[in-house]
This record gives C-alpha cells, sequence and structure tokens, in this order.
C-alpha cells in the first residue's frame, strides 16, 4: 500500500453512511473500524504508517458528524471504541493506536469552539484513564483557526 490519505475518502465514507443509517455516530464508527480493518490488513514496509492511517481515518470520520452536526461527544467515544477494535483485532499497539486515534480527535481544535472541545475531553476521560491528560497535550499542539471577524454593517471597510 503506497502513501495513502484517508481523510477525504473516509469522510465521504462517513457522510453517505449518515445518510442511510439511523444512528449516525454508530454509523461514523462502522465505517472507521472496516475502514482501518481493510487498510491494516497486510501492511508492508514502505506503506503509510498504522498511527497516520488511524489519525486519518478519526479526522475524516469526524469532520462527517461535525458536517452532519451530529454529537462530537457520542461520535467520539464511538469512534475511538472502533479504533481499539480494529487495533485488537491487527495486534496493533493499543497505546500508540489511542494517541492516533486521539491526534485524530484533536484536529476538531480548528473548527470547534472550546467547550465541545471540553466535553469531548471530559467523556474521553470518564472511558479511558489518562487519555483525557493525553487528549489535552494533543490539543496544545493543533493551531487554533482564526475566528472570522464580522464585516461592519454597510458593506466593505474603507
Amino acid at each position: 500500500m503506497d502513501e495513502l490519505r484517508l481523510v477525504q475518502l473516509t469522510k465521504e465514507m462517513v457522510a453517505e453512511e449518515l445518510r442511510l443509517m439511523g444512528d449516525p455516530c454508530a454509523a461514523a464508527a462502522n465505517v472507521v473500524r472496516k475502514t482501518l480493518m481493510a487498510a491494516l490488513q497486510g501492511a508492508a514496509p514502505g506503506d503509510t504508517p498504522p498511527a497516520r492511517v488511524i489519525e486519518d481515518a478519526v479526522k475524516g470520520a469526524m469532520t462527517a458528524l461535525l458536517l452532519a452536526d451530529q454529537s462530537l461527544t457520542r461520535g467520539a467515544i464511538l469512534v475511538v471504541e472502533a479504533v481499539m477494535d480494529a487495533a485488537s483485532k491487527r495486534d496493533l499497539d493499543p497505546t500508540e493506536s489511542m494517541r492516533a486515534a486521539l491526534k485524530g480527535l484533536a484536529d476538531l481544535r480548528r473548527f470547534v469552539d472550546p467547550a465541545r472541545i471540553d466535553d469531548i475531553r471530559l467523556e474521553i476521560e470518564s472511558h479511558y484513564m489518562g487519555a483525557g491528560e493525553a487528549f489535552m497535550e494533543l490539543l496544545r499542539s493543533v493551531p487554533v483557526a482564526p475566528r472570522p471577524v464580522a464585516a461592519p454593517r454597510g458593506g466593505l471597510l474603507r
């Protein structure tokens, strides 16, 4: 498998599943699980590192959930559970897999207000002891996108 970027592919697959499924967060997690099981099967030297595959799949799924205005907190937990399940079945290091998943989740910081990020952190910590702090460390490394400033009423600045 050559260098592989799964962000766009996973986002499109999750968006399609969301249109067809009843529980969008569960559908997103299922797509992540299937994607990782396929992408991590028989990896060879020189292939995309598993951590990168996991991070990209998580980013794609969470971006799709964000665009569909779904619960990012619920989605994050279900997606992390899917990652851990796939990592276990592919004999990947659980700590590295969790870190890659958290890194993918931390990318949300660019698009989501701090209160929602904190909700995700608290939920992660309640399910995975110590993972909330690891998530916070990763959040510090993600640049914050500047918030757009509304133009004054009456048109363009002069």
